[in-house]
C-alpha cells in the first residue's frame, strides 16, 4: 500500500502529468466572465474604439480610471488578442485561438523625455453599468494591436446605450489627461512595407515621441528687436493671452512664415519659441512627417491649445510648377482652411527660399498671418554674436 502511494506521489511530482493536470483545470477567458458577471454572455453588445499606437496610455488610463469609478469587481490581464471581445462573448472557442487564461506581456511605453510605464498588452475589467442601469454589469476591454499598431477599446452591457455612452466617455477623458498634452512632441513617420507578394507587413505608422524642454533664456537670442517684438506679438502673446481674446469673439489661430538662408537661427527661434510657450502642446514636425499633414493636424486639435511648427517646407509644400506631391500640398491649404476661428491652434513654417514655397500658402490671407525674415546679422548682431 504504501508503495503504492510512493509510487502516485512520484507520478504526480512528473512535469508533464502536472502540466495536464494544471491545463485541465485551467479556465477559459469566457468562463471567467461569466462566473463574474452570472449574466448570459451572448446578452452583450460590444462597442468599439480603434485609436493610433501611441493613444495606448491615455486610453489605457482612462478606461481604468472610468472602470474604478464605476467600482471593479474583477481584472483579467490576459492575452487574447487574437479575437475580439464580440468574438469572445459570442462565439465557441476555436483551434486558432485558445482561451486559457495565460498572463498578458507588458511593454514599455514613453509618457515623458526620460520616463516610460510597463502596461499589459491586454486586459479585462467587470464593473457595476451604473445607476443608469442599476443590477447590470459592463465589461471594459483595452488591448494594443500589434500587427496593424492600433490601440483597442471595447465596452459592452446587455444595455447598448451604457456601453455606447462609456466608450464616448473613455475616449474624451483620454484626451483630456493625455500623456502629451502640453509636451514638447517631436513625429516620426514611417512608411508601410510589404512581403514579395506585396501584401502589407507593417503599416504606415506615425509615431509621437517626447522631446526635451527646450531651455532658452532671452539673453540667448540675439536678434533686432523689430524681429523680436513680430515673433512675440504673432505667436507667444497671442498664446498668453488666448483666453481674453477668446473672450471677446477675436480669432486665435494664427501662421507664421520664418524665411531666410540657411544658418541664420531659425530652428533656433522655434526652440525659443517652444520655452516660451509652456501650457501649449509644441508639435515639431520635419522631414517625411510633413507628407501626413491630417495626421498632424488632428494630434494639434486633440491637444489644444497647441502650436504646430512645419520645419523646411519647401521640401514638401513647393509651388506647383515643380511640385510633384500635390496631393499633399492640397491637403495643407484644406487644413489650414478647416481651422474654425475658436480652435486654439497655432503654426509656423520655416523654409529656405520663400520663392519656392506655393503662393497659395503664404500669400492668402487667413492662412499666413506674417512673413518674418531672418537674414544675415548687421554689424552690431554680429558683434553681439561674439560676446555672447
Amino acid at each position: 500500500m504504501n508503495d503504492d502511494s510512493e509510487y502516485v506521489d512520484r507520478a504526480w511530482l512528473h512535469p508533464r502529468v502536472m502540466w495536464r493536470w494544471l491545463h485541465a483545470r485551467q479556465k477559459n477567458i469566457d468562463e471567467c466572465l461569466f462566473a463574474e458577471i452570472k449574466l448570459r454572455l451572448d446578452r452583450f453588445q460590444v462597442h468599439v474604439k480603434e485609436l493610433p499606437q501611441y493613444r495606448f496610455v491615455d486610453l489605457f488610463r482612462a478606461a481604468e480610471h472610468h472602470c474604478r469609478v464605476r467600482g471593479i469587481t474583477a481584472t483579467f490581464e490576459s492575452d487574447h488578442r487574437l479575437e475580439s471581445l464580440s468574438a469572445i462573448l459570442h462565439s465557441r472557442p476555436s483551434r486558432w485561438a485558445p482561451r486559457q487564461i495565460r498572463r498578458s506581456e507588458r511593454i514599455a511605453w514613453p509618457v515623458g523625455p526620460s520616463e516610460e510605464v510597463f502596461l499589459p498588452v491586454d486586459i479585462f475589467w467587470a464593473c457595476a453599468a451604473g445607476s443608469a442601469a442599476s443590477g447590470k454589469s459592463v465589461l471594459v476591454r483595452v488591448h494594443y494591436e500589434a500587427i496593424g499598431e492600433k490601440a483597442v477599446l471595447e465596452a459592452a452591457c446587455p444595455d447598448p446605450a451604457v456601453a455606447e455612452s462609456l466608450v464616448r466617455e473613455i475616449v474624451r477623458s483620454s484626451a483630456e489627461v493625455s500623456v502629451y498634452r502640453n509636451s514638447v512632441l517631436a513625429l516620426r513617420f514611417e512608411p508601410a512595407t510589404r512581403d514579395e507578394l506585396g501584401d502589407v507587413e507593417k503599416p504606415e505608422t506615425l509615431r509621437v515621441l517626447f522631446a526635451p524642454e527646450p531651455e532658452v533664456g532671452d539673453d540667448e537670442v540675439v536678434m533686432d528687436e523689430a524681429t523680436r517684438r513680430l515673433l512675440w506679438r504673432n505667436v507667444i502673446d497671442l498664446h498668453l493671452r488666448r483666453d481674453v481674446l477668446k473672450a471677446h469673439g477675436v480669432p486665435i489661430r494664427r501662421g507664421v512664415l520664418l524665411y531666410g538662408p540657411p544658418g541664420t537661427g531659425k530652428t533656433f527661434t522655434c526652440r525659443y519659441l517652444c520655452a516660451n510657450l509652456p501650457n501649449t502642446t509644441r508639435i515639431m514636425v520635419a522631414g517625411s512627417a510633413l507628407q501626413q499633414v491630417a495626421a498632424v493636424f488632428a494630434l494639434a486639435r486633440l491637444l489644444q491649445p497647441a502650436l504646430v511648427i512645419l520645419e523646411d517646407v519647401d521640401l514638401v509644400f513647393a509651388v506647383r510648377d515643380i511640385n510633384t506631391q500635390a496631393s499633399i500640398l492640397g491637403e495643407l491649404l484644406d487644413q489650414m482652411d478647416g481651422l474654425r476661428p475658436h480652435e486654439d491652434i497655432g503654426f509656423v513654417l520655416t523654409t529656405n527660399t520663400i520663392d519656392r514655397i506655393e503662393a497659395a500658402i503664404k500669400d492668402r490671407p487667413g492662412r499666413i498671418s506674417q512673413c518674418i525674415h531672418l537674414g544675415p546679422p548687421e554689424r552690431e548682431l554680429r558683434e553681439r554674436y561674439l560676446r555672447h
